[in-house]
């Protein structure tokens, strides 16, 4: 070898570190989310702003509800499900999965009436209320309103609306005296005159404190590949800081996902993500006892049955995640 090829052999070792340069395919993750709104303003933020990619993930969302979600999780024909607390009733009758990340301590909802003779919550005793699904957080979020009041839970009927248009158009038409609303809805029927016959029955938002969405994962994935789950949680936690800080591009990025929702109630829903949003990932121990008190109650698990708190909710991995990111200086840019 000639002198001037050696010193270039030499040169091309040092610029490659000497080793070759191997490109890794992106892990492919499939993380089911119940619909567009700005609820999962986080996770939209970590796709866009590549902070998935950033950990070697490619995120395909898949749309569905708990009752579809937790199934698919379970089976493994998906990563993640962000309807954590939904999966939280299959946890208590034992399916092997947990609650890995939490991401609001409280639940995004209002209660209406849709008639002006429905004044006070117990107006509703013998009538239909809205919710989505059976079980559901706004459920568990109204029994939790009811019991505080002394009402009684079950003196109500709770009437599933399931998600989208038609279920906001069920709200508009007042075919029944009362629902649980999102903010973000809420915000839609008022700007339509939908709510201009009833009252606010409840402003559950600050009324509740509780486990509202985040991640679930699967057993077999947190003993098999723990790093993917610390990677998908710690990206999904720079999302949460992006949206905390940046509102105007947070909701440029959400209204690529929810082409329906108009500018400003878009920005009411993100007031009260903002204003909910967990520090790190996690709730305290007193809202997990909570969750499976109602939940155990609502689906009939004896208490002698019940797990372990860290049987059913895991957050190991989110807070190394966190632990990780803190002192390590990243900031989210615009």
């Amino acid at each position: 070898m000639s002198s001037g090829k050696k010193l270039l052999w030499i040169i091309c070792l040092f610029l490659c570190g000497f080793a070759p340069v191997t490109v890794h395919a992106l892990d492919k993750v499939k993380v089911t989310m119940a619909a567009s709104s700005c609820y999962y303003a986080p996770y939209f933020v970590a796709i866009e702003k590549g902070y998935y990619a950033s950990e070697g993930i490619e995120v395909e969302i898949i749309k569905a509800g708990g009752g579809t979600a937790t199934p698919a999780l379970i089976s493994g024909q998906v990563h993640f499900s962000t309807s954590s607390t939904s999966a939280l009733s299959a946890i208590l009758r034992g399916a092997p999965i947990k609650v890995v990340m939490t991401l609001l301590d409280r639940p995004m909802y209002q209660l209406w009436s849709t008639k002006p003779e429905t004044k006070t919550l117990a107006d509703l005793e013998g009538m239909a209320v809205g919710i989505n699904s059976r079980g559901d957080t706004m459920e568990i979020a109204l029994r939790l309103v009811l019991e505080a009041r002394g009402i009684d839970p079950n003196s109500i009927i709770y009437t599933p609306l399931g998600y989208g248009p038609a279920r906001r158009a069920t709200v508009a038409s007042g075919s029944l005296p009362a629902a649980v609303i999102s903010l973000g809805d809420v915000q839609g029927l008022k700007e339509t005159g939908a709510l201009a016959k009833g009252h606010m029955l409840s402003d559950i938002y600050n009324d509740v404190s509780m486990a509202y969405g985040g991640v679930a994962a699967s057993d077999e994935l947190l003993e098999d590949n723990p790093e993917l789950v610390k990677s998908f949680l710690k990206a999904t936690l720079m999302g949460m800081d992006y949206t905390r800080q940046f509102e105007k591009e947070t909701l440029d990025i959400v209204a690529l996902y929810d082409e329906g929702a108009t500018r400003t109630a878009l920005s009411v829903a993100y007031e009260g993500v903002v204003g909910a949003l967990t520090s790190h990932g996690a709730v305290s121990r007193a809202i997990q006892e909570q969750e499976v008190q109602i939940r155990a109650e609502l689906i009939g698990v004896p208490q002698q049955e019940l797990r372990a708190l860290e049987e059913m909710f895991d957050y190991g991995i989110v807070t190394a995640a966190y632990r990780e990111l803190e002192p390590s200086g990243w900031k989210p840019e615009r």
